[in-house]
């Protein structure tokens, strides 16, 4: 016996309710069961929209993924209108390329950005730009995804009407800056650690700003993980793991359990540089379980990482070899995807490029012949 209509949409209306305030765990539940139970077939395609959404957003990653394929086979081609669809293929193009599932995430980055350019409006544009930026930044080139990002941020000069849209993009903007921070860090290149923080430090400055005019407070709570890094990244240890304490805090209670993992590892990175590794190495052993399959990869890569600099600080040397093999292995495994998914992707361009350019050079060769068919025109002609 199927569930009452009426009580199905009545759920399905206090589901959306809890996504909207940011009770992202009760929304979470409430459409799974909505979407694996007995309800009208029009209220399990919204739950399944609902469930790809809050679990987006608590970074069940991999669950995101299949609620989003299950629902683009619920619909076949069509059943979703723009901007729902547009939206749905960006929260699985980033979720497939945390999973290091880059073949996925590229072809739904694709698909978001046609559906993005037949939408027509400026938000839809932006957004669809700004996802193609995190696409290419876990791809393993932040710098590309730094590039679009800083071109859509020409594209605000003089639009004050979209302060909360340009305070989205500038969050991204300091996320993948401070990418491009670590990278250099590593690579021993001083000016572009030096660069690539000013670029962060700039757009962070400006999301403050948008807050105080806006009281936008969820870009704000997103500007200070990023502030709390850049202050990490730029030697302000413990003025770091101070920042985060408050940021975990007001993370936790509003549920946000993706923010919570990700800022725990974080702090751990600080206490450590702090010379507090014991403090460290304990707060990672408790939130390492809590980051599995399904999650980020770069995160429990991060983790791992961690736990063997906390560990060989405090003097467990078996315990910190295990982790530095561990965190090698995942790695290796995130480092072959990315180059063999940039692989593919360039050699593509590069295939597509040269047909183009063989066809239009072969047509133009055999037009200019006496009394040869000009392949440049219509045959129609």
């Amino acid at each position: 016996m199927k569930t009452d209509p009426t009580t199905a949409a009545a759920a399905l209306a206090a589901a959306q309710a809890d996504l909207d305030d940011g009770r992202l765990q009760s929304a979470l539940t409430a459409a799974r069961a909505l979407a694996a139970g007995d309800a009208p077939a029009t209220v399990q395609i919204e739950a399944l929209r609902l469930q790809a959404q809050s679990a987006f957003h608590l970074g069940e990653q991999g669950e995101t993924v299949a609620a989003v394929q299950a629902l683009f086979e619920r619909l076949g081609g069509g059943g979703l209108a723009y901007p729902s669809r547009s939206a749905l293929l960006a929260i699985s193009a980033v979720a497939c390329g945390e999973l290091a599932r880059f073949d996925e995430s590229l072809a739904h980055l694709q698909q978001m950005l046609s559906v993005a350019a037949r939408g027509g409006s400026f938000e839809g544009y932006v957004r669809a730009r700004s996802t193609a930026a995190t696409c290419f930044a876990l791809l393993g080139d932040p710098w590309a995804g730094q590039r679009l990002l800083s071109e859509l941020l020409g594209l605000f000069q003089g639009l004050p009407s979209e302060a909360s849209l340009e305070a989205a993009v500038r969050n991204n903007h300091a996320s993948i800056c401070l990418r491009v921070v670590r990278l250099a860090r590593d690579a021993g290149e001083a000016a572009d650690v030096t660069e690539a923080i000013e670029h962060a430090h700039a757009s962070l400055q400006r999301v403050r700003e948008i807050v105080r005019l806006t009281g936008d407070a969820r870009r704000g709570a997103l500007a200070d993980i990023y502030a709390a890094e850049m202050a990490l990244l730029r030697g302000d240890a413990a003025e770091s793991a101070s920042q985060l304490q408050r940021t975990i805090e007001h993370a936790d209670a509003s549920g946000q359990s993706a923010h919570v993992r990700f800022l725990k590892v974080l702090q751990a990175e600080a206490l450590i540089a702090a010379g507090a590794p014991e403090q460290a190495l304990a707060q990672l052993r408790e939130v390492a379980p809590s980051i599995r399959e399904g999650h980020c990869l770069g995160l429990r890569i991060r983790c791992v990482q961690q736990l063997h600099r906390a560990c060989a600080a405090v003097g467990a040397h078996e315990e910190a070899l295990d982790h530095a093999a561990r965190a090698r292995s995942l790695e290796q495994h995130l480092l072959y995807r990315q180059l063999h998914a940039q692989s593919r992707f360039l050699r593509s361009r590069l295939e597509l490029e040269h047909l183009y350019r063989y066809r239009a050079n072969a047509s133009r060769s055999i037009s200019s012949r006496p009394g040869a068919l000009d392949l440049t025109k219509d045959d129609a002609s």
